[in-house]
């Protein structure tokens, strides 16, 4: 068994050879050209026992699928606009249908999204809806791999704590990426899904970059948070930087600050740590002093 992004750098070689394509496999989303229109594509499934309890409300199941796949068309700076909706009921399940095609009707009107096909059966296993989510782009794309040593990390907004019912809800930050794709002095994004280290870690990768340091005080902190960790004897921090399905935006910059207008919350503006020549991710206590973090988040096996 090896972890999720080994295996998709692995089939990133497997299927060498695709030609005229801006962006492929390893990104958030694909990026492909049609007679001079761009166009972002992404595909992710939203699994019962893994992504969801059984038991969730099957409106908010619906909801999930489409709200994160809108989330990795907004780390790449795209508009979303269609989407594919594959949906594999059990054989048991009809009583969550109709609340599952709800939820996923109603986050597509939200985002402005139209649902112009798909798939529906029956299945033995898991309630599992996949679907593939089209979008707009400029010219231009937000992408994993323009990093620097020296560039400045941002975050969209608090982290931590999704688990207690956010992860059901997700707010993509598509004002915010649409409005980072326009400035030149943003150099690489990803959406926060997995946990801030270990997004960070794959944000690193593609950059080719060794480190980056992170200033504890800095880091946004959401109130789920402070309540997770006031029932299971951890830190508030350690659930911000290891949690995940947060889907804020995680962003380098150049520079020491980004313009006052646009959609971006005031956490966002200041800077959370920075990228650097030095192997590892660290984190910058108050007092000064600086440890090396473990990568932290979640992780499919496969």
């Amino acid at each position: 068994m090896v972890d999720e992004r080994t295996f998709t750098r692995g089939l990133a070689a497997f299927f060498a050879g695709v030609r005229d394509v801006p962006v492929g496999i390893g990104d958030d989303a694909a990026v492909l050209d049609f007679d001079g229109a761009r166009v972002t594509v992404t595909c992710d499934p939203v699994v019962a026992g893994v992504h969801f309890e059984p038991t969730a409300d099957p409106v908010a199941i619906g909801r999930k699928a489409i709200l994160r796949n809108v989330s990795d068309l907004a780390a790449m700076g795209a508009e979303p606009a269609y989407a594919l909706v594959s949906v594999l009921l059990p054989r048991d399940a009809a009583h969550v249908r109709d609340g599952v095609f709800e939820g996923l009707r109603s986050a597509a009107v939200e985002c402005g999204v139209q649902v112009v096909g798909g798939d529906i059966g029956t299945t033995p296993g898991p309630l599992t809806i996949t679907c593939t989510l089209i979008g707009r782009s400029t010219e231009r794309v937000l992408r994993r791999d323009g990093g620097e040593v020296g560039d400045r990390i941002h975050v969209t907004g608090p982290l931590g704590g999704a688990l207690l019912g956010r992860h059901l809800e997700p707010r993509p930050r598509v004002a915010e990426g649409l409005w980072l794709v326009e400035r030149s002095e943003v150099r690489a994004a990803i959406d926060v899904s997995d946990g801030l280290t270990l997004d960070l870690a794959t944000l690193l990768i593609a950059s080719g970059l060794p480190g980056a340091e992170l200033d504890e005080i800095a880091i946004p902190v959401h109130d789920d948070a402070v309540r997770a960790a006031s029932s299971d004897g951890s830190t508030a921090l350690e659930h911000a930087l290891a949690d995940g399905e947060d889907y804020e935006l995680l962003f380098l910059v150049r520079g020491d600050s980004l313009p006052a207008d646009g959609p971006l919350a005031p956490c966002a503006r200041r800077p959370i740590g920075r990228t650097i020549d030095r192997e590892g991710i660290w984190l910058r206590a108050v007092d000064g002093s600086a440890r090396r973090l473990e990568v932290g988040g979640y992780q499919h096996g496969i």
